[in-house]
């Protein structure tokens, strides 16, 4: 797979992904997530340990957990909203398996009697009786279910066994792209690649771990990637010829002699660079920062008194955060 395939493969549509067709893709799109790239930047938020395997007479009420039964008998009552239940049973008791909004057809096929199924959910208990309602992870294979699971910031409708399902598929098909940053840079986070990267942000063991070399270089190419994104635009409204305001400096005399405080050094050197900004022919794009208090709103008052001068018109917005603010 050449490099141009490699990325036409992060940029390609969800239903391109297998088990992913029309409703779960714009389920996702809701979400902002319209392509694989999308996807890989939603981030497990927590993890839940299915790996340890319960008998009946020990589940734990209100815990996630996970167990190994055998299906009995079915309960498909025919009034309307009521719950459909699955009898199971191990060795050492019995418990419920509880069902909203399933149809029949698929408890069976889930569910089938007499035959060994690990299911994974919250425990609960009614009447007296272990429950568990709308299990997360039921197979005939408690290897898939019996592992640590991450769980994402879901949209509805969407089942954790399903998201996780699509995460590890676009994860096993993960391209290695070439790199784009010098040795140097890459000696910074012990030369991790992009490619591992994904991989080692997404493993559970991994949540939260900020200070690793794989998190310390996504974060990297996240900034550089805004930096360049930023660089471009400003070259492109740089090359467009803007107004020239020359102003003649009177009205910001006179108000800075009203004023009860004198500018201070990096006052004085911000207000310069705006103005030859504001005289020259190229269109000014600046971002002003500063802590609370330290000025900013005297610096834009100031640079809009020479907008004025010059002809144009101006306007002073104040934010109601902390601190206000100003701008113009």
């Amino acid at each position: 797979m050449n490099n141009k395939r490699k990325y036409e493969f992060l940029l390609s549509d969800l239903s391109s992904l297998n088990g992913v067709g029309i409703k779960t893709s714009n389920l996702l799109k809701k979400k902002n997530i319209n392509n694989i790239f999308d996807l890989l930047w939603k981030l497990p938020k927590s993890s839940t340990d299915r790996s340890l395997s319960s008998k009946i007479k020990d589940l734990r009420i209100g815990e996630n957990q996970t167990v190994t039964v055998l299906p009995q008998k079915y309960f498909f009552p025919r009034v309307r909203n009521l719950p459909n239940k699955v009898l199971c049973k191990d060795e050492t008791g019995e418990m419920d398996c509880v069902f909203f909004n399933s149809h029949e057809g698929y408890i069976r096929k889930i569910l089938p009697l007499n035959k060994n199924v690990t299911i994974s959910g919250k425990i609960g208990r009614f009447k007296n009786k272990y429950q568990l309602t709308n299990p997360k992870y039921i197979s005939e294979d408690s290897f898939l279910i019996k592992q640590e699971h991450n769980t994402y910031s879901l949209t509805e409708g969407i089942s954790e066994k399903i998201y996780n399902k699509i995460i590890k598929q676009i994860i096993d098909k993960l391209p290695i792209l070439d790199e784009w940053h010098s040795n140097n840079i890459l000696k910074k986070f012990n030369y991790v690649n992009w490619n591992e990267s994904i991989k080692e942000i997404h493993k559970s063991e991994n949540i939260g771990n900020y200070k690793s070399n794989f998190y310390q270089r996504l974060a990297y190419d996240e900034l550089l990637a805004n930096q360049l994104a930023l660089g471009l635009v400003r070259s492109q409204r740089r090359s467009k010829p803007g107004r020239i305001l020359a102003g003649s400096g009177e009205l910001k005399s006179s108000l800075l002699k009203e004023l009860p405080f004198t500018l201070t050094g990096s006052q004085e050197l911000v207000l310069k660079e705006i103005f030859e900004d504001l005289k020259s022919d190229q269109r000014m794009l600046r971002l002003l920062q500063g802590d609370v208090g330290s000025g900013k709103t005297i610096i834009a008052l100031l640079s809009m008194i020479h907008a004025v001068e010059s002809g144009a018109q101006a306007v002073l917005i104040r934010t109601a955060g902390a601190g206000g603010g100003g701008g113009c």
